[in-house]
C-alpha cells in the first residue's frame, strides 16, 4: 500500500532519546512548492523595487531638465521682447534721422506739424543731444494730454533722475508748481523739464550728457505723489515725451 506519511527521525549526537515524527506527504509537497514560489515572489519584488528606484531617478532628472527648459524659454521670451523693443527703437531712430514728420518726433498740440526736423536737430549735437532716453525707471502715473502737456513717472522718493539727452542746464532751482526743477536746453529749440525733485545735482550753466544723473526724485511743488514731472518742449509747443523714447 502507498505510504501516506514520511518518518522524520531526530537522533542526538550524544546518547539520548531518539525522536520520531511522522509527517504527511501532502505537507512535505506543500512546503517544497512554497519555498520556490516564495523565492520567486521575493525576486520579483526586489526587481520591482529596483525598477521603481530607477524610475524615481529618471523622474528627478526629467524634472530638472524641465526646469532648465522653462528657464530657457523665459529667457527666449525676454530676448524676443528686447528684440522687439530694439526694432521699434530702430524704426524711431530711422524716422528721426530721415526727418519724417510725426513718428518719433511726436505730434504738436492741436495737430500742428513739427517745428524742427530730425535732420536739423541732429546737426546741433547728433544723437546725444536728442532727448530719446527715459529719465526715470517707473510706471507712467499720468500720461500726456492737451490738458496736462507732460507726463508723471511714479517712483520712490530718492530715485535717480537722468538727463534724457545732452544739453545745457538753463534753469535749476525751486518753482512753486514744479518744485525742485531742472530745465535742459538740447539745442534747436528743444528743452526738457524735470520737476517734483527732492534734490538737484546740477546748476544753471552746467553741461550734461545723456544718461547723467541730474537729480533725485521726490514730491516737491504741487506733486500729487512721489515721482517725476517730465515734459518736452519743441519750439513753442509741448510734445509727448513718450514719442521720443528709444531706451531707458
Amino acid at each position: 500500500m502507498f505510504e501516506k506519511h514520511l518518518t522524520l527521525l531526530i537522533i542526538p549526537e550524544e546518547s539520548g532519546k531518539t525522536h520520531e515524527f511522522k509527517v504527511p506527504r501532502a505537507i512535505v509537497w506543500l512546503v517544497a512548492l512554497t519555498i520556490p514560489i516564495t523565492a520567486l515572489l521575493v525576486g520579483v519584488g526586489l526587481y520591482g523595487y529596483a525598477q521603481a528606484r530607477d524610475l524615481e531617478v529618471a523622474v528627478d532628472y526629467l524634472e530638472r531638465e524641465k526646469a532648465v527648459l522653462e528657464a530657457e524659454v523665459d529667457q527666449i521670451d525676454e530676448l524676443e521682447e528686447v528684440l522687439m523693443r530694439l526694432q521699434r527703437s530702430n524704426e524711431q531712430l530711422r524716422a528721426i534721422l530721415s526727418g519724417k514728420k510725426g513718428g518719433a518726433q511726436g505730434n504738436a498740440l492741436g495737430g500742428e506739424e513739427p517745428l524742427i526736423t530730425g535732420h536739423q536737430r541732429l546737426q546741433w549735437g547728433f544723437v546725444e543731444s536728442v532727448p530719446t532716453a527715459w529719465p526715470l525707471a517707473g510706471p507712467l502715473a499720468r500720461p500726456f494730454s492737451e490738458e496736462f502737456p507732460a507726463v508723471i513717472i511714479a517712483a520712490v522718493e530718492g530715485s535717480p533722475v537722468c538727463a534724457s539727452g545732452g544739453g545745457i542746464v538753463v534753469r535749476a532751482g525751486y518753482d512753486g508748481e514744479w518744485g525742485q526743477v531742472v530745465v535742459v536746453d538740447h539745442g534747436n529749440g528743444i528743452k526738457t523739464y524735470y520737476g517734483y525733485n527732492r534734490y538737484l545735482f546740477v546748476a544753471e550753466g552746467d553741461y550734461v550728457v545723456k544718461g547723467q544723473n541730474i537729480a533725485l526724485s521726490g514730491r516737491s511743488g504741487r506733486a500729487p505723489y512721489e515721482g517725476l514731472y517730465y515734459a518736452l518742449k519743441e519750439g513753442d509747443a509741448f510734445r509727448d515725451p513718450g514719442s521720443y523714447r528709444l531706451w531707458l
